[in-house]
């Protein structure tokens, strides 16, 4: 029997939409892109959007991404646009998209765009509206919609937008379910087409991780990929990818290090900005994730561990 490694789709979807939020629009939402001014950046709002749902029992999330941002047409006129990766079927999908753009709307006061992809593998699903009607009172609500498996491979291909490899290895990872051998070439392939594309060391790091989470391998078959990565990275004399953790430490140490500073400061301050994690997973140093782990449990506020985190000082 093929043994089945369970992906971990919520948190490289996660830090996929964290590191690349601009390139997600520009590459599945292209006509909302061109509306915003991204001179003016962007301002994210995960705590808030959790806070604000964190009642609201309509099924389980797979990722969401609240960010607000300012568009071309004026200073003053601000979206919030509330991105959602549903990454299996649910029968209540368009509902919850209504409420939690009810919710919003009613705490900020702001044109709310709720925005869906759509990550799970039944190609006929595709929610787009939510509506009710009931004694002459009629209320709806559209949204638009991205289905990855719509997705033509060669179009992904061809792209030079680095979000295209998250998609490939998203559709992938969901082809190859239960075929460990065909698994590994297509993660494999991946990495190929990561190296051959010309990124720059963080993109190659960022987005060989997102592989490394969401195309999961049986330990045994993860070796014997290891093992090929290491010979790629030795022929085109790019030691870039840094998972295998090249100073000798087992893999897995560094995560379970960093998962450790985020549960503390969970547990203490409730709520762990995205970006705050995303800090934490770059951090490659034992020792200094040992300090901030100590930090971690003794800092008198989120922000104050925020100050220490950004000082990139260790202490004894």
């Amino acid at each position: 029997m093929t043994e089945q490694i369970l992906s971990d789709y919520d948190s490289a979807w996660k830090e996929a939409l964290t590191y690349y939020f601009e390139l997600f629009m520009e590459f599945c939402f292209r006509k909302f892109h061109k509306q915003i001014d991204w001179s003016r950046g962007y301002e994210t709002l995960d705590s808030e959007l959790q806070e604000l749902i964190a009642d609201a029992q309509t099924g389980r999330r797979l990722a969401d991404k609240l960010v607000k941002v300012w568009l071309l047409n004026g200073t003053e006129s601000l979206l919030l646009i509330h991105v959602e990766v549903q990454g299996q079927y649910q029968a209540d999908f368009a509902k919850r998209m209504f409420i939690y753009n009810s919710r919003l709307f009613d705490r900020y006061d702001l044109d709310v765009i709720s925005l869906a992809v759509l990550a799970d593998d039944r190609k006929s699903w595709k929610p787009n509206q939510y509506k009710y009607r009931r004694l002459g009172f009629k209320r709806e609500m559209k949204f638009p919609v991205v289905k990855l498996l719509d997705y033509q491979w060669s179009i992904l291909e061809k792209s030079d937008n680095p979000f295209a490899i998250v998609i490939m290895a998203h559709l992938k990872s969901i082809e190859t379910l239960g075929n460990n051998q065909e698994r590994k070439e297509w993660k494999l392939r991946l990495v190929r087409l990561l190296l051959e594309r010309g990124y720059d060391r963080e993109q190659i790091r960022n987005l060989f991780r997102f592989i490394e989470w969401i195309v999961a391998l049986p330990q045994e078959i993860q070796q014997e990929f290891k093992a090929e990565v290491k010979r790629l990275e030795e022929e085109r004399k790019m030691p870039f990818i840094t998972s295998f953790e090249r100073d000798g430490i087992e893999q897995g140490t560094l995560q379970t290090a960093r998962k450790a500073i985020g549960d503390v400061l969970e547990a203490r301050f409730s709520v762990v900005p995205d970006n705050l994690t995303a800090t934490l997973d770059g951090i490659d140093d034992k020792a200094w994730l040992k300090q901030l782990l100590k930090r971690a449990a003794i800092a008198p506020s989120l922000e104050a561990f925020e100050q220490v985190l950004a000082s990139g000082k260790q202490s004894s």
